[in-house]
């Protein structure tokens, strides 16, 4: 199996992977790239809200191999009052 390193990029700050993880191919690499993402966003989807979450995956040459980002965006449709009051 082959190494890849999953560095994140999302509210002006990136997280650089220095471990990696072994995926046995280009579809197990995909599936961890995403479930990242939405595990990530998912522990605090106010703090992601209206933000882009990203994640870059690099292999053990240091090439870029696979790109993947997220867009969370909420957006009320009533006025907010009407809400608080129910």
């Amino acid at each position: 199996m082959a190494r890849y390193f999953f560095d994140f990029h999302g509210l002006d700050r990136l997280v650089r992977d220095d471990e990696g993880t072994e995926c046995a191919n280009p579809r197990a690499l995909s599936s961890e790239a995403l479930r990242a993402l939405c595990q990530i966003a998912g522990e605090r989807p106010e703090q992601y809200a209206d933000q882009q979450l990203n994640v870059v995956v690099r292999d053990s040459r240091d090439r870029t191999v696979f790109t993947a980002s997220l867009n969370l965006a909420a957006a009320w449709h009533a006025e907010q009052g009407q809400w608080l009051a129910a």
